[in-house]
């Protein structure tokens, strides 16, 4: 071991003196604050114009519905429906509401009225918040509106109603949902890049032909390079976490010593699959590419935007492989749900495995032969 401790010497030694490497160390502070304000499908302040062709109270309190809710900012009022398309048209707008003539009166008389919405598309997300958004705000309204006398006789009827009881996260605040996730998605950028420029930026410099011809072991060698950024990875994760307490108020509700465990395991998925790029490429250029590629797979299939459940048959098969999805499935379900090791035991088995495969095959990979 003592050769392994002199190669970490080393490698602290390059650290510190490399500057760039320090900045990404400095990164996730600012990355989690960023990202985790931006990556948020909580959307408000949406662009509303309306077209009223009945002017009467009953629509006017309906325009004030919308008006004055954090999800809606009317833009425009419009006298007809084809100028509001070209409000949707020149993306001035992401819902119109019109309200057709005659609207009070069919209200009154036929106790039900319609109204229309027309929903900006292109961005489906947003869209499918929109017009949720807006239904319920016209359901409420059509319990306010309807006349006293129905109303009594629906309250002498009796009714069911249901009360939801939102477990792990009750204000459903989303940040509560991102926080971890992102922690894990920015450490594994980090890590990962870094060790993938480790070895190969070593051999364009000329220092790997030093260390080929000495006694040391691929093993070791490999260890060496590995051990600096899983402790490096251990400080994004405490700092990480740090931030989502005293910034997110994200609740730390189960084992924190178990979540460290399970990071000390995943952290040696992404530093193997680095350290085998870097062992199988010749230049850092070539190296990134590599690297870009299987992180953005990671990114995309990890679960931390899109549900994993909700994807097709091929992409759940092929997420078996994706250390980030369960790392983030672990850390939600460890601080949020306060799972035990019992409880995550699956995914970390699956860590495990793909831990073991690509180390061996990274201690494979690597020559200590040039050309």
């Amino acid at each position: 071991m003592r050769i392994v401790w002199f190669l970490l010497e080393k490698e602290f030694h390059q650290l510190r003196r490399n500057r760039t490497l320090l900045l990404l160390l400095l990164a996730p502070v600012v990355q989690l604050l960023v990202l985790s304000n931006a990556a948020n499908y909580e959307i408000r302040n949406l662009n509303l114009v309306v077209v009223d062709q009945d002017h009467s109270p009953a629509a006017r309190r309906l325009v004030d519905k919308f008006q004055y809710t954090p999800y809606f900012r009317l833009v425009a009022v419009r006298p007809s429906v084809r100028a509001a398309e070209q409000d949707l048209l020149r993306d001035r707008a992401d819902v119109v509401l019109v309200v057709p003539r005659h609207f009070e009166r069919a209200l009154v008389r036929e106790r039900r009225a319609d109204v229309q919405l027309l929903v900006n598309a292109l961005n489906s997300v947003k869209a499918g918040l929109a017009g949720s958004y807006a239904a319920s705000i016209v359901q409420a309204y059509q319990g306010e509106a309807r006349p006293a006398t129905v109303a009594a006789v629906l309250a002498g009827r009796g009714g069911l109603e249901v009360v939801p009881a939102y477990w792990y996260n009750p204000r459903l605040n989303y940040k509560t949902f991102m926080v971890p996730g992102l922690i894990f998605q920015i450490m594994t950028l980090i890590v990962m890049f870094l060790a993938t420029l480790n070895i190969v930026r070593e051999k364009e410099i000329g220092t790997i032909e030093q260390l080929n011809v000495t006694p040391i072991r691929k093993w070791q060698f490999m260890l060496g390079k590995l051990l600096p950024f899983w402790l490096a990875g251990f400080y994004q994760l405490s700092v990480g976490l740090l931030v989502a307490r005293l910034v997110f108020q994200v609740p730390l509700v189960g084992s924190l010593p178990l979540l460290y465990a399970a990071t000390a395991l995943y952290l040696t998925v992404p530093l193997g699959i680095g350290l085998l790029i870097s062992a199988s490429s010749r230049t850092q250029q070539q190296a990134l590419f590599v690297a870009f590629f299987f992180l953005i797979i990671f990114v995309l299939l990890s679960g931390l935007f899109t549900p994993i459940e909700y994807m097709p048959a091929w992409a759940q098969a092929l997420d078996r492989l994706n250390p980030l999805a369960y790392i983030i499935r672990i850390a939600r379900m460890v601080l949020l749900k306060g799972s035990t090791a019992r409880d995550i035991a699956g995914p970390l088995g699956a860590l495990l495995l793909l831990a073991l495969t690509v180390n061996a095959l990274a201690v494979w990979r690597y020559r200590k032969t040039s050309g």
